[in-house]
This record gives structure tokens, C-alpha cells and sequence, in this order.
């Protein structure tokens, strides 16, 4: 080897040290781009008489400075990380949904009940009936707003899903093509392949979790959800989407196989399309499941009381709201069926139900806490609901999908549209007896007040009064005998009897008489307090003019501050507001951890970026060397021409 070819070899070696600096340099913002360092090694030497002589230089290798295990840390980083993003994002959209004081929930309940409290202190006004009405329909308006809310949210998620199914269908189809190329290159370093490729898994690790083995060829193995085999060597398979055939609304995730399809909704986490999905099952169908309760709820007890009372024109109340019911899906291949209903809507709890079968029992889960129960064929009351199994033909892998609560906001309407169809009186009222002219007859002093009727059994009143008449006995066997209609005092004996000791100082500071008493007639409760003296008489009649009472519009307003929902523990406000705090407090969790783990992906980038990262100082440093190198082996070249040039004269010589 002469010394012109190592010089040669110097000077080939140093030009590639030169062209990889430069391409570390151009690429210097190239995001993915793994820093390239040329490695050299010495030529096979040549034997002599005196030992080996070196035969100059070769590049042995150009490889990409590069760490599998921080490159998989930053993966896993940036899949959380996107997760919690898009978690975050969807909540706090719906957070400044619920929260808003301005198109809350709450506001509007409000402005009803105090339209309620308006027709309480003037149930003849006319004005105050046509606030009670614009702010009913008002309040449905706002529920069923709501609810176009929810639906939208759930159909931007839907539409974000099928992008995001779109570009990890793309993005795996990548990876096995540059798979491809890798194992055509595959030993001679293919560097830009290599942060090509991982730069894609990269981006498909932003739209769900993956799991990633190299082969022996240098191709990679992609699985996603459990093991999920989503890019195999050269080969890529497809996800598609589809409704879920209980639940339409929702999209599901499935591999596309030869055979048919496999669903893979509940496998898949990580990336945005897992933080959607929890988005999905942990805020926006628990929220809109909890404000259908409220307004399911409003509408069922104000309905209930509403129709306990007197109109303008001594008519019953109706129905104020249009209400929705359960609603079943059931999966279509099915053998069993089932119905169900609602037993007391105080007790649902505001979650939806999945009941399966698995060939030897029917299980019921809350798909909000995820709690299970064994249900037989047959009735079962669970939470309020009455659910009929009927288990004739039962296949193993039945499935239903039951939702009290989650259309009850869309379907709350307005019924009345009358003003003077309100109900503010009740239907029966009490007074003294008195003469044939109008004189009373009582010498004591007792007083009933006015009755509240819990059903309307019996009402209205036929064939006479219910007429109460004192029999002082002079002690605890005193009372008030009970005539109920067709009964006449002096004539009949009383039908029932009414302890009430006119000597007892409790007693005479007031007595609840209980609904049960008067089942049969309302269910009427009153009270009765004072001393009455023998034969005193109160008479309980239908209310024939009610035009200025407002009982049944009282218990209206009452409504709002009674805790008639969640198992009677809470009122339409609290159950609300809980609703408001447990997503705010979803929100401010999922900000806190997304800002946490971006902080660890910059960590890890960090890392990356210290080992694959392009720094110009020292590039800058290496081009200056191999430049000074380049020139040396030039020299080494021109000394080795001026020698050959001087044995050529020497021999001509």
C-alpha cells in the first residue's frame, strides 16, 4: 500500500466526517432526528521485513446516537400525556357547561320556584300565573338545552374518534412499510429510516398505548390495548369503528380481521383516543345521566303535587311536565328479555346499568362505580327500578343496557298552557260548625287548621262532609267522634274516633292527626290545638271556593328544599351542585396531572435530547477538526506526488 493510498483513505474517511456533520447541522431542527457520529477503524497493515505497516483508514460505521430505553420513556410519556390532555380538555368544556351561573341549572330551577313562591302570596293573580308558566317552560328549555349539549359533546368525540382511528390506521401502515425497507437495508445502518420510523411510533404512542419489540431483522412488532398485535413485521392491520348495537350513540373500536370484526373498546387506553373514552365513561354520560335525575325527578314530584290541587276553576290539577321512562337497549342476538320501570324515583341513583348473562346468572353492573349484583328471573327492585327478567331462552352472552335517567332532559315539556289551570288551593277545607245562618256554634277554643291531602283517593268529597264532633269525656278518653259523608252526627254512630285529651297540657299546645287515618279520603293531615269544650264541631269540606288559597302552591315551593332525590338525601339543588363539584373536581384533578406529566415528558425529552440531540457548538468543534483533517490528508497526497515525482527525475536522470 503506498502512501498515496492512505492518504486517500485518510481523505475519503474525513470527506464522510465532514458530509455527517453537516447533516447533523442541517438537521438540527428536524424534530425526530437522532445525531449521526462516524466511527473509523485502521486498514489491514501490511507485513515487511521490519514489522507491520500501516495501510491508513477506513470508516467502519455511521451510526445514530441513540437510547431504546429513554426513546420508550418518552413514548409512554407522550401517551399519557396526550391522554390526559384530551381528558382534560373534554372536561373542561362540560365544567364550564354545569358551572355557569349564567346557563346553569340552578339559576333557572331558581327562578321557577321563585315564580312558585309569587303565585303562593297572590294565587289569584294572573300576572303571577303567566310568570309560572314562561319560567316552566323556561326551565324545560334549559334542560333540553342541556341535553343538545351532552349529544353534541358526544358526537365531537365520536367524530374525533374516527380521526384518530383514521390516523393510527395510516400511521401503521407506515411503520410495516418502513419496516420493509429496514430489513432491505438492514445492516448497513439506515439511520434516516430508523428516526423515520420512530418517529412515527412516536406519533401513534400520542394516539393510543403501545407496546413495541424489535425483531432480529431490525423490524418492529406494534401492539396496542392487551396485546393487541397492530403492526406485525410487514404487516399492518386495520381498526374501523362502529355503533355499539347497545348504545348507538357511543362509537366502538374494532380490529378488522378476514373473519369478521373484534371489538376492542374496552382493551384500548392511553394515548387521546383513551382519554376520550374516559372522558367519555367517567364525566359526559355520568353528568348527563345525573341532570336527567334532576329534571326526572322535578318533574315526577311537582307532577305528583300539582295533581293534588285545585285549579282557578275548582277542577284537579294535571300533570305540569311530560316525563320520559327507562329506557332498555337489548343486544340483538338476545334469547332472554327484560322490562323495566320505575319503583321510586327518590331512590335511582342517576347511573345507567349493563346486565348480562353468563350462562348461569343475570348480572346487573353500575356502569358508574362499576358495583355488581346477581338478579333473578322473575321481578327485581334495584335502586328504585323495578327490572323484569324474563329468562326463557337465555343464551350465555344476553346483554342489555339499561338507562333510567339519560333522555329525561329532552323529554321534559311543558303541559300547561292555561294560566288558570294552575293548581294552587287544595281540595278540601275546614271550619267551625255554625247554625243555619252562618253563627257559630263552638263555645271552646280549638282550632283545626286546614288540611293537606296526600293522594286524591276519595276527592272529591260525596254524599256529605267529614264532620268532627267533640265528646268531652274529662280526660284521655276524650276526643272528637268522626262522621265521615252520608254519616249524621246524633243519628249514625261515629265512624271513627279522634283521641284528644282536653286536660292535658301537650295535648292542648297542638296534636298531628296522621294521613293514614283518613286514607280513604285524601289522606288528609291536620292539626289541632286549644281546648274544646263538649259538642264543638269542625266541618272538612270540598274547597268549592278557592280562588285565594294557596295551599297546594306552598307545597309546591316546599319542593325545592325537600330531599327528595339520591335516596331522599338530597334536594334538586344539592344533587345539582354535585354534579357541579364532581366534575370541577375531575377538572382540577386531570390539570394538575396533565401539568405533572408534561413536566416528566420534558424530563424525558431532556434525556432523549442529551443523547440524540444535535449541539452546533460541537459540530461547529468537529467540522473545524475533520476540515483540519481533510487538509492533512491532502498534504499527505501532494507529498506523496512530490516524492513520486522526484524518483520519475531521478530515473530520467
Amino acid at each position: 500500500m503506498s502512501m498515496l493510498s492512505i492518504g486517500v483513505s485518510a481523505l475519503v474517511a474525513n470527506r464522510q466526517a465532514l458530509d455527517t456533520a453537516g447533516h447533523n447541522i442541517s438537521n438540527v431542527n428536524t424534530e425526530g432526528y437522532s445525531r449521526q457520529r462516524v466511527g473509523f477503524a485502521t486498514r489491514e497493515p501490511n507485513f515487511s521485513s521490519v514489522g507491520y505497516v500501516g495501510n491508513g483508514v477506513q470508516t467502519s460505521d455511521i451510526l445514530r446516537q441513540y437510547d431504546s430505553f429513554i426513546a420508550g420513556q418518552v413514548r409512554a410519556s407522550r401517551s399519557v400525556t396526550s391522554e390526559l390532555d384530551a381528558y382534560y380538555e373534554g372536561a373542561r368544556q362540560l365544567d364550564e357547561l354545569v358551572a355557569d351561573p349564567e346557563v346553569g341549572i340552578q339559576p333557572t330551577i331558581q327562578n321557577f320556584f321563585n315564580a312558585l313562591q309569587g303565585l303562593a302570596d297572590d294565587p289569584a293573580s294572573i300576572s303571577a300565573r303567566r310568570l309560572v308558566l314562561a319560567q316552566a317552560d323556561s326551565m324545560a328549555d334549559r334542560f333540553q338545552y342541556f341535553d343538545t349539549q351532552f349529544e353534541s359533546s358526544r358526537s365531537r368525540l365520536n367524530g374525533r374518534i374516527e380521526f384518530n382511528i383514521t390516523e393510527i390506521n395510516r400511521l401503521a401502515q407506515s411503520i410495516a412499510d418502513i419496516n420493509s425497507d429496514i430489513k432491505i437495508a438492514y445492516g448497513s445502518a439506515p439511520n434516516d429510516l430508523l428516526d423515520k420510523r420512530d418517529q412515527l411510533v412516536n406519533e401513534l404512542s400520542e394516539l393510543v398505548d403501545i407496546q413495541v419489540l424489535e425483531q432480529s431483522d431490525g423490524a418492529y412488532n406494534v401492539f396496542i390495548g392487551k396485546g393487541q398485535p397492530l403492526v406485525m413485521a410487514y404487516d399492518a392491520a386495520t381498526l374501523t369503528t362502529q355503533p355499539s348495537t347497545l348504545d348507538p350513540s357511543h362509537l366502538e373500536i374494532a380490529f378488522n380481521y378476514s373473519f369478521g370484526t373484534q371489538i376492542v373498546t374496552d382493551q384500548i387506553s392511553g394515548g387521546s383516543i383513551g382519554g376520550m373514552l374516559r372522558f367519555r365513561g367517567e364525566i359526559l354520560d355520568p353528568a348527563q345521566n345525573r341532570v336527567g335525575l334532576v329534571a326526572l325527578g322535578m318533574a315526577n314530584d311537582l307532577n305528583a303535587q300539582h295533581q293534588l290541587g285545585l285549579d282557578l276553576d275548582g277542577l284537579p290539577g294535571g300533570a305540569l311536565f311530560s316525563m320520559g321512562s327507562v329506557q332498555v337497549q337489548a343486544r340483538p342476538a338476545n334469547g332472554s328479555s327484560i322490562t323495566a320501570a320505575y319503583n321510586n324515583i327518590a331512590d335511582l341513583t342517576g347511573d345507567g346499568y349493563g346486565l348480562t348473562y353468563d350462562g348461569v346468572d343475570f348480572i346487573l353492573e353500575n356502569l358508574t362505580n362499576g358495583a355488581t349484583q346477581t338478579l333473578a328471573a322473575g321481578l327485581n327492585t334495584v335502586d328504585g327500578l323495578d327490572i323484569t327478567i324474563n329468562a326463557a331462552g337465555a343464551i350465555p352472552g344476553d346483554a342489555f343496557l339499561i338507562q333510567p335517567t339519560r333522555n329525561a332532559s329532552v323529554n321534559l315539556d311543558l303541559l300547561v298552557n292555561d294560566v288558570r289551570r294552575l293548581a294552587a288551593a287544595g281540595p278540601l277545607q275546614v271550619r267551625p260548625g255554625t247554625d243555619a245562618n252562618g253563627n257559630p256554634l263552638n263555645t271552646g277554643s280549638a282550632a283545626v287548621t286546614q288540611p293537606a291531602n296526600t293522594t286524591t283517593a276519595g276527592l272529591p268529597l260525596v254524599g256529605g262532609d267529614i264532620q268532627l264532633v267533640y265528646d268531652d269525656q274529662g280526660g284521655p278518653t276524650s276526643g272528637f267522634e268522626v262522621y265521615y259523608p252520608g254519616s249524621v252526627p246524633g243519628v249514625d254512630p261515629f265512624d271513627d274516633f279522634i283521641t284528644y285529651d282536653n286536660l292535658n297540657a301537650g295535648t292542648i299546645a297542638g296534636v298531628t292527626v296522621p294521613s293514614a287515618q283518613f286514607a280513604a279520603f285524601g289522606g288528609i293531615s291536620f292539626g289541632i290545638s286549644g281546648i274544646p269544650a263538649d259538642g264543638d264541631s269542625f266541618i272538612i269540606g270540598n274547597n268549592t271556593n278557592g280562588s285565594s288559597d294557596n295551599r297546594n302552591a306552598l307545597d309546591l315551593v316546599n319542593l325545592q328544599t325537600t330531599d327528595r332525590l339520591l335516596g331522599s338525601s338530597a334536594s334538586y339543588d344539592e344533587t345539582y351542585a354535585q354534579l357541579v363539584s364532581d366534575v370541577g373536581s375531575k377538572t382540577h384533578h386531570a390539570e394538575l396531572n396533565l401539568a405533572a406529566q408534561e413536566s416528566l415528558l420534558e424530563r424525558a425529552r431532556g434525556a432523549m435530547a442529551e443523547v440524540s440531540g444535535v449541539n452546533l457548538d460541537e459540530e461547529a468543534a468537529k467540522l473545524i477538526q475533520f476540515q483540519q483533517a481533510y487538509q492533512a490528508s491532502a498534504q499527505i497526497i501532494s507529498v506523496a506526488g512530490a516524492l513520486f515525482d522526484s524518483l520519475l527525475s531521478a530515473v530520467r536522470r
